[in-house]
């Protein structure tokens, strides 16, 4: 488990030359346009410059870069880089795809960058939705993402929703694009959850301490300061209790699902079916993953109940009832195209 990656750390004169820079690039395009008051065009970019920059320095790391204090310590977190390179590398594998049976690899380019803000905002919403009792007195926290807090159903569900109305206003046949792009985000998954790994976010419910995969996660990591405002474990202990490193158990599913889609990839016999065999891989594993979870901040459908409803086995989580219906749709998604599929292939009488 590695929380951080490696610092960044940057000194607090650039912060000035940032700004200095970038009312100097503003002026250029100013004189090219054949503005004349170019000193208001240099004060205005700059001052604008400095005022984004200590914004987003203090929302980082709290630190003024512009006053010439210490240099600015930016922790490059593990999560993020896998998460981003899982992004990368299933746009990239969807993009190629496209490419070999004959759809647009631009298009693919485009839309996935329209669905990594729409899976964002998606994911974000819906964790919103399930720990509203926590963010109704604290609005503010709503929009404060880098404090954690995304949810894969609600991104998946935004994504879906944004690719909808993307391809019919570009006049992109769904299924096909679907079928080129649904297995590469298995492995986006895959890689996204070692993130969570590193993180400790996502974490698992408490298992033996001689099982031979038991994880335990740093003070640095979610799983431990869940666990100390929970009281599972004392303040200034070493570790979180043993549980169960669900994420790895997740991206080794993720992984066999696209190396499996990926086989079945020339065996395709009608449109949509990559698509619905996914969906209906995807959720019974996550339905699985999901009885060894031990973050109760996803929700759960009846805690609305009280307290004796939320530990019954009946209490399903918010992802185990929405697995439920995705692997309905991907049922009806197979069993639709499949009879489309039979009867088109089926010769008319004469």
């Amino acid at each position: 488990m590695l929380p951080v990656l490696f610092t960044l750390t940057i000194p607090p004169s650039l912060g000035l030359v940032l700004s200095a820079a970038s009312g100097a690039w503003q002026v250029r395009s100013a004189r090219a346009a054949g503005e004349k008051n170019l000193w208001k065009t240099f004060v205005t970019w700059t001052a604008g410059t400095a005022v984004v920059l200590f914004a987003a320095v203090n929302a980082l790391g709290g630190q003024n870069i512009l006053h010439l204090q210490r240099p600015l310590a930016i922790p490059i977190h593990t999560y993020g880089i896998l998460v981003a390179a899982g992004f990368l590398v299933a746009m990239s594998l969807a993009a190629r795809t496209a490419e070999r049976t004959g759809l647009s690899r631009e298009k693919v380019f485009d839309l996935s960058f329209g669905i990594l803000v729409a899976a964002m905002i998606g994911s974000r919403i819906l964790f919103i939705i399930v720990n509203w009792d926590e963010y109704a007195h604290d609005l503010v926290g709503i929009v404060q993402f880098w404090k954690g807090g995304l949810v894969f159903y609600g991104g998946f569900i935004g994504a879906v929703l944004f690719s909808v109305w993307y391809m019919r206003r570009h006049d992109m046949p769904f299924l096909p694009y679907a079928d080129a792009m649904g297995p590469t985000v298995a492995i986006g998954q895959a890689l996204g959850r070692l993130g969570c790994f590193s993180a400790g976010c996502c974490w698992g419910g408490a298992c033996d301490a001689h099982y031979a995969f038991a994880a335990r996660f740093p003070p640095e990591s979610l799983a431990y300061q869940s666990q100390i405002s929970t009281h599972l474990i004392a303040a200034g202990a070493p570790t979180t209790i043993p549980i169960h490193p669900t994420q790895l158990y997740e991206a080794l599913g993720c992984a066999l699902i696209f190396l499996f889609l990926t086989w079945w990839r020339s065996r395709k016999r009608f449109h949509g079916e990559l698509l619905a065999l996914y969906l209906m891989l995807y959720a019974p594993l996550r339905a699985i993953v999901e009885t060894f979870r031990g973050d109760e901040e996803r929700g759960r459908v009846f805690n609305f109940l009280g307290g004796w409803a939320r530990h019954a086995w009946w209490n399903l989580s918010t992802s185990e009832l929405i697995s439920i219906g995705i692997f309905a749709a991907g049922v009806a998604i197979y069993v639709t195209q499949s009879r489309r599929a039979s009867s088109a292939s089926v010769p008319v009488a004469a």
